[in-house]
């Protein structure tokens, strides 16, 4: 039963369907909520110049980011070439945002060597640096050489709703609840590593980053 469940799930019909549900239910959140976005003109700065710059943000805080892009500049995400993160790049694709098929790091020179491409053509790139499968708000090396190679700074950003539901995945997912009010962050943003920069040192400094943005969200949403 639980294999014809599996099979049934991965069916492409049934894909497109739970995608396109997904994709309604986002905007529905997102149209129904109160937004408040501190920090966008970190963002307004690179996306004006066409500067490269790559978005990085948890996986757990990952649903509504894509939806919050507002700029018109295109934006591409690196997203799982397996199970979710097919799903995540149906539903992402009907919000108009590009998505690359990989990993920085798990045999993912290919999709690596790629996002060099577009970030060195100025178009922003958002990346999970815990994802796809953890561990949950640890960065995984790979966004630091991306950055190095591509001389792209990092800019952290997280969300949080005051409405909400964090579900029991290895992330603690934030499920956003609609009519309520809405917090998305980005923080300041990180320079591009030369080489006598340690990767370690840098790792670690993004990793505060991140869970500083996602402290800020969650605080500002219980704030009246």
């Amino acid at each position: 039963m639980k294999k014809t469940r599996k099979k049934i799930l991965k069916h492409p019909l049934v894909q497109r369907c739970l995608a396109f549900i997904g994709f309604l239910y986002i905007r529905f959140v997102y149209a129904t909520n109160r937004w408040q976005f501190i920090g966008d003109y970190y963002i307004d700065a690179y996306v004006a110049a066409q500067k490269p710059v790559i978005i990085c943000f948890w996986h757990g805080r990952l649903l509504m980011l894509p939806c919050a892009w507002k700029w018109k500049q295109p934006f591409t995400m690196l997203l799982s070439s397996h199970g979710d993160g097919r799903l995540i790049s149906r539903v992402v694709d009907y919000l108009h945002i590009n998505t690359v098929a990989g990993s920085t790091t798990r045999g993912g020179g290919k999709a690596a060597l790629g996002l060099v491409k577009i970030l060195k053509k100025g178009t922003p790139i958002g990346i999970t640096p815990d994802g796809p499968r953890g561990p949950a708000r640890q960065v995984s090396p790979g966004i630091v050489t991306l950055s190095r190679l591509a001389k792209a700074d990092i800019i952290p950003v997280s969300y949080a709703t005051s409405r909400r539901k964090i579900l029991g995945t290895w992330d603690s997912f934030h499920l956003p609840l609609p009519f309520g009010r809405g917090v998305i962050v980005a923080g300041a943003p990180i320079p591009y590593p030369g080489s006598e920069v340690d990767s370690q040192d840098l790792t670690d400094r993004i990793k505060k980053a991140l869970d500083a943005v996602l402290m800020e969200s969650d605080v500002r949403v219980i704030e009246k």
